[in-house]
């Protein structure tokens, strides 16, 4: 049966000649995985680089049975490719870590994290089109952390977690004052995807 739903890749991997692995997450938050055949040569069906990590996307596909994982994708459009991303090299890498984080804490079969794919999408358009991103990168490191019940809430961390990330500018100045915090923020997570065994 062919379905149509809409993604944000988190990884793609070369398979033989042509062909791709692609992990995406569902609007329900579930990690799925995809085998593009022949996607490395069909420039119409999978064509401008539209199987990149970040671009949010609308699939069709043919799902697979519930013996076997993974589903044969047959055609891909994009939805939102973030552009702007590309525009500067730390607000990308950024963003491709966000990617990573993600794909790493979301699980298959999980179908009830809509949470993660609402937080990467919001945060890759903030990205995209904020002057300064320090804000947004300790809200995005806070509430992947809270959400993954690993986060001792202290009085610093209140305006990033009450306010979404699309009010990123609300928070800015002390997006920059807690600038500081970001390494530790991110070996945090690092070190939780590690110790769960994701």
């Amino acid at each position: 049966m062919d379905v149509k739903n809409r993604f944000i890749i988190l990884r793609k991997v070369r398979y033989g000649e042509a062909d791709l692995i692609i992990q995406a997450l569902s609007p329900q938050g579930e990690k799925m995985s995809f085998i593009a055949r022949a996607a490395l040569k069909s420039k119409r069906r999978f064509g401008g680089g539209v199987l990149e990590p970040g671009h949010f996307v609308l699939f069709t596909y043919h799902a697979a049975n519930t013996a076997v994982k993974m589903h044969t994708l047959k055609e891909a459009s994009v939805i939102q490719d973030f552009a702007g991303l590309r525009t500067d090299y730390d607000r990308l890498e950024f963003a491709l870590k966000t990617v990573d984080a993600v794909g790493k804490v979301s699980q298959e079969g999980d179908s009830s994290s809509d949470f993660l794919f609402n937080l990467l999408g919001h945060t890759l358009k903030a990205l995209e089109g904020a002057e300064k991103t320090e804000a947004i990168q300790v809200q995005f490191w806070l509430k992947l952390l809270l959400q993954q019940g690993v986060l001792t809430v202290e009085s610093w961390m209140e305006p990033f977690l009450r306010e979404p990330i699309s009010n990123h500018a609300l928070i800015l100045n002390e997006g920059i004052r807690e600038a500081r915090r970001l390494p530790g923020l991110e070996m945090l997570v690092e070190e939780y995807a590690k110790n769960a065994g994701l």
